[in-house]
């Protein structure tokens, strides 16, 4: 799995500069042969379809990216490879392994391929169980964006959607990196249709810096970014609605968010503070992660640390993906 040493990062940057200059993926990561998928999607986002498969009787999800004929074939692949070849070296309870990658049979499309979670997001896994300990989800949330950092990854689309559950009942960030694969300039896409930064569709967790209309260039999600989405996921988590689920126009809430504006605090008759489990320390640790100033905001080891976890006791069973890892996985599942 991916280690922050000197030397892993170092054999990672060179299987990536390889995989750039030649435009090849490792032979290892490669499923196409094994991967039995079903006709119609699932589900979809800005980058494609998912759709349910099975390779050798394990249930997997293929995230299939959406292509035209403006798109730019090259740079997509190279850009798949980058963020499958990171993907996989990736080990964490709180973090979605990635199996490898699947090219559909008579057809330039490609394809991610993780573990099927019948749980689903964590948005609809709270309304399925609305009496789960929230907090813990919160602190899953927070461990899988540490590891994230720690390994120098930007999430870059952090909201509940993006948040898969497990079977041990474990939050899991899913969907890192695939920003970049809904970049319009390599889809060949107008940027009304694309999931780009300044979209109004992930508005609503966005950091202000990504926001700001007089900024011309398209801005780069950062850590602390991340960060501030983590803020709004707990807001989502604790409360049960989307931050600005009041603001009638939608369009307005970039400029709402650039101007210090912030989800309202719940009274205290809501349900989030009778049913959901919301504190006074629990919303100053959410408002702690919404601060307008990048560099006023925690760390996500610091969120991680935090002493709201403190109390919490877990007797959930451990997350080990099963019996594999991506690489224990793929060693099974695709034939030498």
């Amino acid at each position: 799995s991916l280690n922050p040493s000197a030397t892993g990062r170092a054999f990672l940057k060179a299987l990536l500069r390889l995989s750039n200059k030649t435009g090849l993926c490792p032979k290892a990561l490669q499923l196409s042969h094994q991967v039995h998928k079903g006709e119609d999607p699932v589900d979809e986002g800005s980058f494609g379809e998912v759709y349910r498969g099975n390779v050798a009787n394990r249930t997997v999800a293929v995230k299939v990216f959406r292509v035209n004929q403006r798109t730019d074939m090259s740079k997509l692949m190279k850009t798949v490879w980058r963020e499958a070849i990171i993907w996989c070296q990736l080990c964490h309870a709180n973090v979605l392994p990635c199996y490898g990658i699947h090219r559909l049979s008579n057809s330039n499309r490609i394809g991610l391929v993780s573990p099927w979670m019948e749980s689903g997001n964590i948005v609809d896994y709270l309304k399925g169980s609305p009496s789960s300990n929230r907090l813990l989800l919160l602190k899953d949330i927070a461990s899988g964006l540490s590891y994230l950092h720690k390994n120098k990854i930007v999430h870059g689309d952090l909201k509940g959607p993006n948040i898969l559950v497990s079977t041990s009942g474990r939050a899991c960030l899913a969907d890192f990196g695939l920003s970049r694969l809904a970049d319009p300039a390599l889809l060949g896409w107008t940027s009304v249709r694309t999931g780009t930064a300044k979209s109004t569709g992930t508005a609503r967790w966005q950091a202000p810096e990504l926001l700001d209309p007089d900024d011309e260039a398209d801005p780069k999600t950062t850590t602390a970014s991340d960060v501030y989405s983590y803020g709004c996921v707990g807001y989502e988590i604790m409360t049960g609605n989307v931050p600005f689920h009041t603001t009638k126009n939608h369009y307005s809430i970039p400029m709402l968010v650039v101007a210090g504006h912030r989800p309202p605090k719940p009274y205290f008759t809501d349900p989030a503070c009778q049913e959901y489990g919301l504190t006074e320390p629990i919303w100053s640790f959410i408002e702690a992660s919404w601060k307008q100033d990048p560099d006023s905001r925690p760390t996500a080891s610091e969120l991680q640390q935090n002493e709201i976890f403190s109390p919490l006791v877990d007797h959930r069973p451990t997350q080990d993906w099963g019996e594999t890892s991506a690489a224990e996985f793929r060693r099974w599942a695709v034939p030498s």
